[in-house]
């Protein structure tokens, strides 16, 4: 174990001070900034009083750090601490700073690398929009770049690698955006494995769309589905924010084939029968619950929606399923309930085609 994972040892252990001094016999000064940084957003929660001594040990070290990419790194993650801590016209300045850096960067390789690297930590920091922004004008430096074919490519990679990773640290509905994109990287440049990998995230994340945080995801990930279930309740004490999210992990646990997903639906419900579930989240349960299958479940929650709109669509949602599984009976009925007479037209046409297709005769 280096001096590096020595810091980080003793700082998960609460051992500040002595993280402090085996961080100050780092010789070289960016892997000392960085570990000092680690510290720092470890201490911020439990040992608030030790933050200024911190910051000031980074900012003494961050000054013999020369090479201007090792400085977009370490001022756009101090910027990240500082947004984590409250202190925003600081974060935004040191953003600035990192920004500054980029424009010293003679290799553009490195350049667009940098770029990514600061998006990352954008995107971290909760600045989603900019962090795309940033993303894509990294992806079209290096594209309009003068360099070896080769060497673009492995950029290009490192950059799909980069937003992979912001994606897999934020909310799903911010993740689905940045896993597009890095699926978009890795299938154009035919990396099939990490294609597949970051497709399956998405999915995940489209999936889990409304309480998918990072680390539920995770878990999930991994197999670790009874620790999935743990994490919400850790996370989500409001019962129905719990309901929902049972019910799209029960949703994805049947994708993937886990039959266990009965174990969470039938837990889901046991929870539903004690609470009431707001219009949000009756038309949620109603479009999740339509989106795995369980139709009959679906249509006793799209009926108790009180907006018209959100209740046709619903109901729209269920009669086509039924539809395409070929209860077209059923479809039928479903689609009766449908008050928009537009709405409710095309869809009895859209059953027709379906039935024609089939050859199926009522």
């Amino acid at each position: 174990m280096d001096l590096y994972d020595d810091v980080l040892v003793l700082a998960s252990k609460g051992l500040f001070e002595e993280a402090l001094e085996a961080a100050d016999e780092i010789g070289d000064p960016f892997e000392r900034t960085d570990a000092l940084i680690e510290v720092a957003f470890k201490a911020k929660d439990g040992r608030k009083d030790i933050i200024p001594h911190i910051l000031e040990k980074i900012h003494k070290s961050l000054k013999k750090v020369k090479d201007p990419s090792d400085r977009v790194y370490l001022y756009s993650k101090l910027a990240r601490f500082h947004a984590s801590i409250g202190n925003g016209d600081e974060s935004a300045e040191l953003f600035d700073r990192a920004a500054e850096e980029i424009t010293r960067i003679k290799n553009e390789g490195e350049r667009a690398i940098a770029m990514a690297i600061l998006a990352q930590n954008l995107a971290l920091t909760g600045f989603v929009d900019e962090a795309m922004e940033t993303f894509n004008e990294a992806f079209d430096a290096i594209i309009s770049a003068e360099m070896d074919y080769r060497a673009k490519l492995d950029v290009i990679a490192e950059i799909g690698s980069l937003i992979e990773s912001a994606g897999d640290s934020l909310e799903s509905r911010d993740a689905i955006r940045f896993y597009e994109m890095a699926f978009d990287i890795f299938d154009k440049l035919r990396i099939s494995h990490r294609a597949v990998d970051v497709e399956k995230k998405l999915k995940m994340a489209r999936t889990l769309y409304y309480h998918g945080s990072p680390e539920i995801r995770e878990a999930l990930l991994e197999g670790k589905y009874n620790y999935a279930l743990k994490l919400v309740e850790k996370r989500y004490r409001d019962p129905q924010e719990r309901f929902i999210v049972m019910l799209e992990i029960a949703s994805w646990l049947k994708q993937i084939g886990v039959p266990e997903y009965l174990d969470v639906l039938e837990e889901a419900f046991k929870l539903f029968e004690k609470i009431g579930l707001s219009e949000t989240n009756v038309q949620r349960a109603a479009a999740i619950l339509s989106g795995m299958g369980e139709l009959e479940k679906a249509l006793k929650f799209a009926i108790e929606i009180k907006d018209p709109e959100g209740r046709d669509n619903a109901l729209a949602a269920i009669s086509l399923k039924l539809a395409e599984r070929k209860d077209f009976l059923e479809a039928r009925e479903v689609a009766k309930l449908i008050g928009n007479s537009m709405l409710r037209a095309r869809l009895l046409e859209e059953i027709a085609k379906i039935e024609k297709e089939v050859g199926w005769e009522p």
